[in-house]
């Protein structure tokens, strides 16, 4: 597998972490590379039958039809810092710790998010932090234990 084109899953992002403090991002549509994650922690969702795979409360459920990988970790974007067009396998919540950051998903001018604000990534997403600050996610991966890349690299949409 090419490096340039895919990072693979939470074990690469954690031996990384591990060896040098911080992991980078590369991207086919180039991201800035100086992307820093911090503070990861995975854990499984067995999909067996002594874990429901269904729960529901208060109006929200969450349904999985296999083993789901759970994993949060910070990710800071630095003034002028931004991913390249990607997607993940599964479902990313994001929470803005601190900062700003603007999350496009087409064409469009992007949606403004700020502290306190959440927002979801699925399919192809491109996330930069105009700012003169640094911005924080808090970030919450739900995907397929089985899946071994984390993001895949886009191509910029055609306008």
């Amino acid at each position: 597998m090419n490096i340039k084109k895919k990072i693979t899953g939470v074990a690469v992002i954690a031996a990384l972490i591990c060896t040098t403090g911080l992991a980078t991002i590369a991207s086919a549509t180039p991201g800035s590379g100086n992307l820093v994650t911090s503070d990861l922690v995975s854990g499984t969702l067995d999909g067996t039958s002594s874990v429901p795979s269904k729960v529901t409360q208060d109006g929200i459920e969450l349904k999985t039809k296999t083993a789901t990988t759970v994993t949060t970790f910070d990710l800071t974007y630095p003034p002028g810092g931004f991913s390249g067009w990607h997607s993940h396998p599964g479902i990313v919540i994001v929470v803005v710790k601190s900062g700003a950051v603007v999350r496009q998903t087409g064409c469009d001018a992007g949606d403004t998010f700020t502290v306190g604000q959440a927002f979801t990534e699925v399919g192809p997403h491109y996330v930069s932090n105009p700012g003169s600050e640094p911005a924080v996610l808090s970030i919450t991966r739900i995907f397929p234990e089985a899946e071994t890349v984390g993001r895949i690299d886009e191509p910029a949409p055609v306008c």
